[in-house]
Parts: C-alpha cells; structure tokens; sequence
C-alpha cells in the first residue's frame, strides 16, 4: 500500500457534515411534517399544528397504500427476477464468439440510456386501447382488443414490461464484465475434468460471478421500488389508483394539496424500505457464502 495515497481521518469530517446538513437534518424535519395538519389551506408556519399519529393511522386505513404497496412489491420482484435472469442469459449468450456480438451488445444496451419519460411514450403507443400496437397483434391472431392501461393487472403488466425492457441491458452488461473477468483457466479445467457447458456454467461461472449477481439484485430493487417516473407517464396510477406505487401516490397526495398526507406515506415508504435493506443485506451475504 502506498502510504502517501492513505488521507488523515479528519478528512472524513468535512463530506459527513455536509452530509448532516444537506440531508440528514431537512429530512428530519421533513419527516416531523407527517404528523401535523399541513395542507394547502394551512400553509404558512403559523396556521400549522401538530396532530401525532393521525395522518400515519389515516394513510395505512386508507385503501390507496395497500394497493400501492402491492404495487409497489409486484413492480419490484418482477423487475428484480426477470431483469437479473435475462441479464444473466443475454451475457451468457453475447459472450460467446458469435457474430455481430459487439452489434448485439449495443442493441440491447440501448434502452438503457432512452429516459424513462421516452420509454413511458413508447409504451403508452404501444398500449394504447386503439391503435396500438399489442392490440393490433391481438387483432391478427383473432383475439378481442385489451384495454391494457384502462385496468389494474394489465396495466401493472405493461408498465412491468416497459421496465423490464428498459433495464435489461443494463443488467447484461454488468453481468458480462463479471463474466469477461473470469480466468479461462478455471473454465479449461472444468472441461479437462469432463463437465459440459451447463455444469460449468452452474459450478464454475455462476459462483464466480456472484458479487456480480448481487449488484444486479441490490439495483433492480432499489430502483424497482423507487418506480414513479414511467407508471406516471404510462397511468399517472389510474386508472381509479389502481397502478399506484407509492412515488406517484406520493405525488398524488401533494397535488391534491394533502402535504402532510403525502409526508406520511413517504415515512411509511422509508421505514419499507429500511426493513427490505437490511432483510436483503442479510440473505446475500448467506447466499453468496452459500454459493
């Protein structure tokens, strides 16, 4: 170790003061907005009093937070799954030596960099009751239309979809630079010792690749449960609050001039959120000790 490139300690002062200021403290006090009355009707300092728990107790009974919590979780997990195994097998596949790899590799990668807001547009056409393109492929094949984005579940489906195609490339690259990192050492050996493709790739590359794995969970759930942008473009959470997560029920909330309501379920939101970080911090490290 280069001890000339070690920094003193009292250089971690300055960036945790400003951490303290900048975000700790006005979260803090954010957050102390939950429980008072503050309103668009009550919002000058002075009109604005403290009610305790009431706007807490009000959200968890009102039936828009479990349907956004469930939203919410669905958005999550499916993102999560379907974005780290097709990540997985996209990378599988592109690193290979195949033709057009590098060409390939673009093409997925690309939705990543579209902006959400695009991505919502293209899907929202895509959807659409008339006009759109899924309704158009059912009508070839002889099927009835779907009002994809006019109900719950096949609205949460087509929002799912969008994310998953947006995100999918951003897990294959990461799982391909674990994968480019492996020693080919270690995948000769396995084939000097007779496993074939599937079992090297089970015994040898995935174990390998794991830390790599877990960046790509940790990111698809972090972002799966942050999800407000695209459901907003796509539904704005309708129809009826039917699609809501809990950042466009956050957003809801305030532009119905509810503030303290939408204070309270961004606390409830934090405290979800705390619990899954440290539930998932907990069960990676096993599984990867595991694997």
């Amino acid at each position: 170790m280069n001890k000339d490139k070690v920094y003193p300690k009292y250089m971690v002062f300055l960036p945790l003061i400003l951490f303290v200021i900048f975000f700790v403290i006005p979260s803090t006090v954010g957050y102390l907005y939950a429980f008072t009355d503050w309103s668009a009707t009550r919002s000058k300092f002075g009109d604005i009093s403290f009610v305790g728990w009431s706007n807490l107790i009000g959200m968890i009974t009102n039936r828009k937070v479990p349907v956004a919590l469930v939203n919410t979780f669905i958005y999550a997990i499916v993102k999560t799954v379907v974005v780290t195994v097709l990540g997985l097998f996209l990378a599988y596949i592109l690193n290979r030596k195949i033709r057009s790899r590098n060409a390939l590799r673009t093409l997925y990668f690309l939705p990543a960099v579209l902006s959400p807001l695009v991505v919502g547009l293209i899907f929202s056409a895509v959807f659409q009751n008339r006009g759109g393109t899924a309704n158009a492929i059912l009508t070839l094949l002889g099927m009835e239309p779907v009002q994809w984005l006019g109900a719950r579940w096949t609205g949460v489906f087509a929002i799912s979809f969008a994310e998953v195609w947006r995100n999918v490339g951003y897990a294959m690259v990461i799982s391909l630079a674990g994968m480019q990192s492996i020693s080919s050492d270690y995948i000769e050996a396995a084939h000097i010792d007779g496993a074939n493709e599937w079992q090297t790739y089970v015994h040898v590359t995935l174990p390998l690749i794991m830390p790599t794995v877990n960046v790509n969970i940790l990111f698809s759930l972090i972002y799966g449960l942050k999800m407000f942008d695209l459901i907003y473009v796509m539904t704005a959470g309708g129809p009826g609050g039917s699609t809501e997560s809990f950042g466009t029920l956050m957003l809801n909330e305030m532009g119905a001039g509810r503030y303290a309501a939408s204070v309270a379920v961004n606390l409830i939101f934090t405290v979800i959120l705390v619990i899954v970080a440290v539930l998932y911090k907990k069960f990676s490290e096993r599984w990867e000790r595991a694997v």
